[in-house]
């Protein structure tokens, strides 16, 4: 049986070889903080996936009336938000922090740059930020933030741009 992407990544840092030696101190404690935090982390992951449509559609709902006319970049702005709150949520599961940014560092700028997404970005993610932390436990927040928060960079070095 071959071991999924996923836990051939957490295998891959900790640069197991067998034939020289066994995991060291730190490489075990590290070992063991994940396993031991991978039922929070599974669980926040669990939720986010379950809680997706209806958060969003909360976030939406809060915002002021004007910024939901502009449906363009809101729509747009919500594909970007779901997209950040996923890759972020994957990166937390696999613990990873920079996983999104990596992989919407490529494409997210210029999105946000050609439809000029910043302001209502900006409102969404702060609400996020806000809303996260009261549908999560502290604990999985803590384990979420980090990646959310190296996602959520993008959009302010996209604004900082185009200063």
């Amino acid at each position: 049986m071959t071991p999924s992407p996923l836990s051939q990544h957490v295998l891959r840092q900790l640069a197991l070889k067998p034939d020289r030696s066994y995991l060291n101190a730190q490489e075990m404690n590290s070992l063991g903080q994940y396993v031991g935090s991978l039922a929070d982390r599974m669980r926040a992951y669990r939720q986010l996936r379950e809680w997706e449509v209806n958060l969003i559609q909360e976030l939406v709902d809060r915002l002021p009336e004007d910024v939901q006319k502009n449906t363009a970049a809101l729509e747009q702005s919500i594909k970007q938000t779901i997209l950040i709150l996923r890759y972020a949520a994957l990166g937390m599961l696999v613990d990873d922090v920079n996983l999104g940014r990596r992989r919407l560092e490529g494409w997210l700028p210029t999105m946000v740059e050609v439809y000029q997404t910043e302001p209502v970005d900006t409102l969404l993610h702060h609400s996020l930020n806000q809303q996260l932390p009261r549908l999560l436990t502290d604990t999985q927040f803590a384990l979420l933030k980090p990646p959310l928060e190296a996602a959520q960079q993008l959009l302010q070095t996209s604004g900082e741009d185009t200063v």
